[in-house]
């Protein structure tokens, strides 16, 4: 699987490893959750399809693949 290109940011690419560990942990609700609390947080755009909502999918289908 070709993972797209991580963001430059090093702070913005933390966050979208870990929310995809926590949402592969905790299921789809925490994804839900987290899409309501920060939906105005343009740090969490690519929950909403943002630059890098591939990148994030394909970071969380990697860890729940690890947690099978």
């Amino acid at each position: 699987m070709d993972v797209p290109n991580p963001p430059e940011d090093q702070e913005l690419r933390n966050v979208i490893d870990k929310l995809a560990q926590f949402v592969a942990r905790n299921g789809p609700e925490f994804e839900k959750m987290t899409m309501e609390k920060q939906k105005d947080n343009p740090k969490f755009s690519f929950l909403f399809g943002g630059e890098y909502f591939s990148y994030y999918k394909c970071k969380l289908a990697m860890e729940q693949q690890q947690r099978m």
